[in-house]
C-alpha cells in the first residue's frame, strides 16, 4: 500500500486534504501554519494508516 498524507485544522470546518505524496503535504501544511489568517488554528500533517471508502 502507497502511504498517503492528510493534512487538517483543529476547527469547526477542517477542511482536510490528503496528499499523494509527502512534499504535497508538506506545502500545504506550511501553507497553513505561516497564512496569517489561519495561524490561530492547530494544523496537523499525518500519516493514513487505513483508508475506508463509503459505496
Amino acid at each position: 500500500m502507497k502511504a498517503k498524507f492528510a493534512v487538517f485544522s483543529d476547527y469547526c470546518d477542517a477542511g482536510h486534504v490528503v496528499c499523494e505524496t509527502y512534499e504535497e503535504a508538506l506545502a500545504e501544511y506550511n501553507e497553513r501554519i505561516e497564512d496569517d489568517s489561519s495561524n490561530g488554528v492547530d494544523a496537523y500533517l499525518c500519516v493514513v494508516i487505513d483508508e475506508y471508502k463509503a459505496k
